[in-house]
């Protein structure tokens, strides 16, 4: 049978009440008494029911985390980010993937809310308008990650990704490639479309117009996605001698896409990923790519929800927080050759 606060003051001496108190450190206990209801609950080994306190609080000690698909390493670390961040005050993270469909997105929101989580953090690629009146019509806290819309205000933490795209690109460049293809993600993204801005705005800086069947968009990130559109792409005449790939699972798939056709990395192709997963470095050919904290920014996002939270909801008058972290450029094995170059961003 499990062990209850009244089984604790039955014990100490006291009342059910005056156990709950101690066990939340309640600055109305003093100490003493804390300390040895404490220890009564240790050798009784109680633990607490979490469903009880949250039906009467109306407030849970749980964030949830809205992930498009926690196979990917990139929202793995993310996730591990945002979990560590939250352990350490007393939160726990409850993880929904939703495999970037939209109306999976929303039922999660309206699920975080239906089980009281005290904030969400979305990381999702198919965020819009309609997640945003449903949390506000839920006074729900919230924080982007990874992305942000551009016709509301809210918190973000992201990555530079015009940049990061424009310093990739550049490198390519520099390297003598002038036929340069790209593929990404859903085009309704932002990141999506801020990291199609920087390949395009690097390409114009060389005078280079190419056509846009050279840019292509699929309906996901996974790698099976990255595998037909490099397919696609190098079956074009004349094909590229570069691949930008939006992300590094896109870029997976891109290597196998490229094999699947006949060619190889990087003596035929050369190829830049983004995010700088755990294992990019130990691909047959190492990855050159453009690397973002995942996990600090996974951090950043929980400590901006921690902070919404513990207002209560009077918030009104705060101005929203925007991080953006800056990427940096992995030179590797792919693109056929270690050049620095010097990026001109500084201009832009």
């Amino acid at each position: 049978m499990a062990i209850t606060m009244k089984d604790i003051a039955k014990i100490a001496g006291v009342s059910v009440n005056t156990v709950s108190r101690a066990l939340n450190d309640r600055p109305e206990i003093n100490e003493e008494t804390k300390r040895s209801i404490k220890k009564i609950a240790q050798e009784l080994n109680y633990v607490p029911n979490t469903i009880a306190a949250t039906l009467a609080s109306k407030k849970s000690k749980s964030i949830g985390l809205v992930i498009p698909d926690i196979c990917d390493p990139f929202f793995a670390m993310q996730a591990r980010g945002v979990e560590d961040a939250a352990r350490k005050h007393g939160y726990s993270v409850i993880i929904i993937n939703t495999d970037e469909i939209p109306k999976n997105e929303l039922n999660a929101i309206t699920t975080l809310y239906g089980i009281r989580v005290a904030g969400v953090i979305l990381t999702s690629v198919s965020f819009g308008m309609e997640h945003i009146e449903e949390m506000k019509s839920r006074q729900l806290p919230f924080v982007l990650l990874n992305r942000y819309l551009r016709q509301f205000d809210a918190d973000y933490v992201i990555n530079d990704h015009q940049k990061g795209s424009y310093m990739a690109t550049k490198h390519l460049l520099a390297l003598g490639h002038k036929r340069i293809g790209i593929i990404l993600g859903p085009e309704r993204i932002t990141s999506v479309q801020d990291r199609l801005t920087g390949y395009l705005q690097a390409m114009d800086e060389a005078g280079i117009k190419l056509s846009k069947e050279y840019a292509i968009h699929g309906e996901n990130l996974k790698p099976e996605t990255g595998e037909l559109l490099t397919e696609e792409l190098m079956r074009k005449n004349p094909r590229p001698t570069a691949i930008f790939a939006y992300c590094d699972s896109l870029a997976i798939g891109a290597c196998a896409g490229i094999r699947k056709v006949g060619y190889t990395i990087p003596r035929d192709v050369a190829l830049v990923g983004y995010d700088d997963i755990p294992y990019a470095q130990y691909f047959e050919i190492p990855l050159t790519t453009v690397a973002q904290p995942a996990y600090n920014m996974g951090k950043a996002a929980c400590k901006i929800i921690l902070e919404k939270i513990k207002l209560g909801g009077d918030e009104k008058d705060l101005e929203s927080q925007h991080i953006v972290f800056e990427p940096e450029l992995v030179i590797r094995k792919s693109c056929g050759a270690q050049v620095q170059i010097e990026s001109s961003w500084s201009d832009y």
